[in-house]
């Protein structure tokens, strides 16, 4: 399934001037037409100034008199915080001359990258005035920066009635002009698109949708078509939003670092990130995790997307150990439209369009372009695939595949067809999208596609209908439930840190939109994505932050994910699309449980250099690990440390027959004074877990305690997969409940 909100890119060379028939303009517009925009890494000079470092790069720039394009238009970004270098255009040629100049680490041409509430607050257990958000002070003081596509900055949910200024260390800037700009609740919003416009105006509409999420003010009536009608407000709805436009319809690298570089010059205190890249990468080699990195030297928590390539295996991006990476589940809303076969069978889909004047008088035949055409296209209703297909008056049945369910509509009403139905493939299960339908229509799942299926081959003359019950609350699949599209586990890149970190709702989601869909004033959309699962978790990051500011994003991680929990609102555990339980590497640590990651108890913190130790156990050489950190390391053995060996507040680990691994891990104490913990362990199948000492006690706040786990594969024990996984559960003695949980995942090999 591909029809939740994702914009796939491939990298496109740019043609910048017109070629002209004569020779030497000719000769000037092939190389200019060679032009790529590359990023260029190189090494300062000790002792070279800050204010210095963009003439500094002009050095490296093609000789000005050999070069058919002026050098002051050649650098299209510099940047001073992620990494020390720049972004330029340059032909192939220019690029490889660059290395014989003092100071050139690497240059490459930038890559695509990809754009990955009035009911979910109070799924996360928000509700005004009590509980989380009064004692969060609904995120006041904290400063969001979302790098987007831009935002639709005269949207009411970014209105700023009753919203103080931002803190005085705010230094972000509006680049919006005319009546109304910028204000209390948008504190900031710039351009970084290095093609096209210059404002950070709205285009392709999911920035203003994710910044909606994470801290929209409330709006009343939100709704659309009618549909999740309610008031619509943001996880933390009093902290600041600054958006950083690094997307458009196309989305590059460059662009998207300049943006991260900004923002952390800006001084906002979150950064909430739902963009990729369209498969995972060494960290140095990735831009989001080089940018993250260096927010988080500076105090910045980054939330992340975990990509929309599920449900397959270690599909997961986004997935360095200093991100929270976020993967989509659901809510118990659904947008119920029935079909009802000839024969009286129900199948509950879903549709956000609900039409009040669609009551035919007698069921509608049935068509199913699959059984008549051999043409794959026509089996998922691709545009003018139905056109030889007699469609007329029917209810037309149309196979999910990766064409929009919007676009197929478009198809079958084009084509005279009064109704459709979409089911889907099997990989999708039980995922159903609620969508802007032009025509009444209804997406079924899986299983009940092969009930449709049955019925077609059962009778000459099938006939159906579709009614439309609207918005219904707990009525729906068990939730939260995995999100089919949501990338899984385990990680390519670092095996050693459980990936993805957690899971919010990711799954027809209203928040605000750019345009109107349905004529209202103020424009709503629903859509999907793990990029609405994570602003909802940037949300709840802020509520922590504001709460208790002086927390290191590392242990605000912690908090969120050693309080997730596991299980669905029946009791059951959370399962993925297809029904059966989820592993931790669908789920991670589990669902974010807001309340009690606000108080957990037990932190565990990781300093920035602690990574170092880390990174150079992957096997990355000193350069690259310093391309990561900004400074001199060095990686000689006794420094080097396996992944699992991070304080990280999960463990993941790959076991041989007869392996032993020992790791230890810190924590400290957030709870009370004069507490005391004791250990208890969920083993994974086959493995035997040991916890040295299993009481830890501790004086004042503040106070750190340190244990080891020794986990010890077991001979001849029959598993029933090749993945284990359990959990470490640090319980406290006393009236307060902390329950610390730390996930175990384990692969067999």
């Amino acid at each position: 399934m591909k029809a939740f909100f994702l914009i796939s890119l491939t990298l496109i060379t740019t043609s910048l001037f017109t070629t002209f028939s004569f020779s030497h303009e000719a000769s000037e517009a092939s190389v200019k037409t060679d032009l790529e925009t590359y990023i260029v890494v190189v090494e300062k000079p000790d002792g070279l100034l800050e204010s210095k470092l963009h003439d500094w790069y002009t050095t490296f720039l093609p000789e000005a008199t050999s070069s058919l394009i002026p050098n002051q238009q050649r650098i299209v970004h510099s940047y001073h915080n992620v990494i020390t270098g720049f972004a330029a255009k340059l032909t192939p040629q220019e690029a490889k001359a660059m290395e014989l100049k003092e100071g050139f680490i690497s240059a490459r041409v930038e890559r695509p990258v990809s754009l990955h509430t009035t009911f979910t607050p109070k799924f996360l257990g928000l509700q005004q005035n009590v509980g989380g958000w009064k004692s969060s002070h609904y995120g006041e003081g904290v400063i969001i920066g979302l790098i987007d596509t831009g935002i639709k900055h005269d949207h009411p949910s970014f209105f700023d009635k009753g919203m103080p200024p931002p803190p005085a260390k705010w230094r972000g800037r509006c680049d919006f002009n005319g009546k109304r700009t910028c204000n209390n609740k948008l504190v900031g919003a710039r351009n970084f698109i290095s093609r096209g416009t210059d404002l950070p105006w709205e285009e392709a509409y999911h920035g203003s949708h994710t910044s909606g999420i994470a801290a929209g003010c409330p709006v009343e009536g939100a709704n659309v078509f009618g549909q999740a009608n309610g008031t619509a407000t943001g996880i933390a709805p009093r902290a600041h939003v600054a958006m950083y436009k690094a997307c458009a319809v196309s989305c590059y690298d460059g662009d998207l670092l300049a943006a991260i570089d900004a923002a952390i010059d800006d001084g906002v205190d979150l950064l909430s990130i739902s963009i990729g890249p369209e498969s995972p990468f060494p960290f140095y080699y990735d831009v989001i995790a080089l940018g993250a990195f260096r927010a988080i030297q500076k105090g910045i928590f980054v939330s992340c997307s975990a990509g929309n390539d599920g449900p397959y295996p270690s599909t997961v991006t986004n997935d360095a150990p200093w991100i929270l990476t976020v993967g989509a589940s659901t809510i118990d809303r659904e947008i119920r439209a029935t079909v009802k076969l000839g024969n009286n069978v129900e199948l509950h889909g879903q549709s956000l369009f609900q039409p009040k004047d669609f009551h035919p008088r007698q069921p509608l035949p049935i068509v199913h372009p699959a059984a008549i055409s051999n043409n794959e296209s026509a089996a998922v209703c691709e545009k003018g695939s139905l056109k030889n297909i007699d469609v007329k008056g029917k209810i037309v049945i149309c196979h999910m595949g990766q064409l929009r369910i919007e676009d197929k509509g478009k198809e079958v009403k084009d084509n005279g067809g009064a109704a459709m139905i979409v089911f889907n493939e099997q990989d999708d299960g039980y995922t159903t999208l609620a969508t802007a339908n032009v025509l009444p229509a209804s997406h079924i799942s899986y299983k009940d596609g092969l009930v449709l299926k049955n019925y077609l081959i059962s009778t000459q003359s099938p006939t159906a209908t579709i009614s439309f019950q609207g918005t219904l609350i707990g009525k729906s699949q068990p939730a939260p439930q995995m999100a089919s599209f949501s990338s899984r586990g385990p990680s390519t890149q670092s095996p050693g840190i459980l990936k993805p970190d957690i899971v919010g709702p990711g799954l027809n989601i209203l928040s605000a939109w750019g345009v109107s869909i349905d004529e209202a004033t103020n424009p709503f959309n629903v859509i999907s994505g793990t990029s609405m699962s994570c602003p909802h978790l940037s949300g709840v990051a802020a509520l922590i932050k504001s709460a208790h500011p002086d927390w290191s994003p590392a242990a605000i991680k912690s908090a969120i994910l050693t309080t997730a929990y596991t299980a669905d609102l029946n009791g059951n555990p959370i399962s993925t699309e297809q029904n059966v339980s989820a592993t931790v590497f669908d789920r991670g640590s589990g669902h974010v449980h807001t309340l009690r990651a606000l108080n957990p108890g037990l932190v565990y913190d990781i300093e920035p250099d602690d990574y170092i130790p880390y990174l150079c156990g992957l096997g990355y050489s000193e350069q690259q690990v310093r391309y990561i950190v900004q400074r001199k390391v060095n990686c000689s053995t006794p420094t080097l440390i396996p992944g699992a060996q991070l304080n990280y507040p999960t463990f993941s680990m790959v076991l041989g027959a007869g392996d032993q691994m020992t790791y230890t891990r810190t924590v400290t104490n957030v709870g009370r004074p004069f507490s005391t913990y004791i250990s208890k362990v969920l083993s994974p199948q086959g493995v035997a877990v040991k916890v040295m000492p299993s009481v830890i006690r501790f004086k004042d706040l503040n106070d750190k305690a340190s244990y080891t786990v020794t986990f010890t594969r077991l001979e001849n024990v029959t598993r029933s997969s090749i993945i284990g996984q359990g959990s470490l559960v640090w319980n406290s003695i006393g009236d307060d409940g902390y329950k610390v949980v730390s996930t175990i995942a384990v692969v067999f090999v």
